[in-house]
């Protein structure tokens, strides 16, 4: 349930850990938040968006 907030925030930060570019040498694990936080946020709105449909959300 935290994805939806918590994927945007690992965006966040790993965009800011690699200094807000794509160009240069980056941090492995800046982009590894990036990507895990993308992820995260994708799973998240499935998850969600499965959930709004009548019989096939998780209870």
């Amino acid at each position: 349930m935290l994805g939806i907030v918590l994927g945007p925030a690992a965006m966040v930060c790993g965009w800011l850990a690699m200094g807000r570019a794509w160009s240069g040498a980056r941090p492995t694990a800046a982009v590894v938040a990036l990507v895990l936080g993308a992820i995260d946020t994708l799973l998240a709105i499935i998850w969600l968006s499965g959930a709004a449909t009548p019989g096939f959300g998780m209870i």
